[in-house]
């Protein structure tokens, strides 16, 4: 009686190579395609504007800074912008002073 070699799928099976290149390929599709679309798509736009304000009795460069961006940015930036766009030397203001400030469009 002779014993029949069974054949073995893994004996028939052929090296397996990676190849990290195209899988890196592969796994940049995805990433690269949300980008793009962010990019192209930005769902928090926010838009400026340049309005005058009239500076009234007890207003500060702090107050109207925050009254034109809000909690959306920086108000020290802002104050600055606001100097620089006003040509003021330090942050004094006086009420009926008219200043241009950049703020979020409503």
């Amino acid at each position: 009686m002779q014993k029949q070699k069974k054949s073995s799928k893994c004996s028939k099976r052929k090296n397996f190579k990676i190849y990290w290149d195209r899988v890196a390929m592969v796994a940049m599709v995805p990433i690269m395609t949300v980008a793009l679309y962010n990019a192209a798509f930005p769902s928090n736009v926010v838009e400026y504007e340049d309005r005058e304000v009239i500076v009234q009795n007890g207003d500060t460069l702090w107050t109207i800074a925050k009254d034109a961006v809000g909690e959306s940015e920086d108000v020290r930036q802002t104050i600055r912008e606001i100097m620089t766009t006003n040509k003021l030397q330090d942050g004094t203001i006086h009420p009926g002073m008219t200043l241009r400030v950049r703020a979020i469009k409503e």
